[in-house]
């Protein structure tokens, strides 16, 4: 199977998180995941939001990229963050989000508009 990508955006607040959740949980089913997998998931995109949308910036847009391939799903989570925020990558919710995942990173980088983005990226698979 080719590698299929599907981005999502809405608007950074959490009352759309469950959107991304669903998403990712879709698209898992699609992949005929194992169902602790497709669980794992829905919580690893909802605790990864969570962690984001915490360190954005006002108003901003929560941006999902989904990789789909054979077996895995790799999710990019990204916002537009305030300027000198941290990464997310410890306490409680990271060691949550990466007991659900086969691999998990966080970093900051560039937008498109020289904009600071914080990004969480996060694999699961069946294997």
């Amino acid at each position: 199977m080719t590698n299929r990508t599907v981005d999502l955006a809405v608007d950074a607040d959490a009352a759309l998180v469950p959107v991304m959740r669903n998403v990712a949980a879709d698209l898992a089913i699609r992949l005929d995941l194992q169902l602790d997998t497709i669980a794992d998931l829905r919580l690893a995109v909802d605790e990864a939001c969570g962690l984001l949308l915490s360190r954005a910036a006002t108003p901003t847009t929560l941006r999902t990229r989904f990789v789909v391939g054979d077996g895995t799903i790799t999710a990019r989570v990204e916002v537009v963050s305030r300027e000198g925020t941290g990464l997310p990558d410890e306490g409680f919710h990271w060691h949550v989000l990466t007991a659900l995942v086969r691999s998990a990173r966080c970093f900051h980088t560039r937008g498109p508009a020289d904009e600071p983005l914080t990004v969480i990226e996060l694999t699961v698979c069946d294997h």
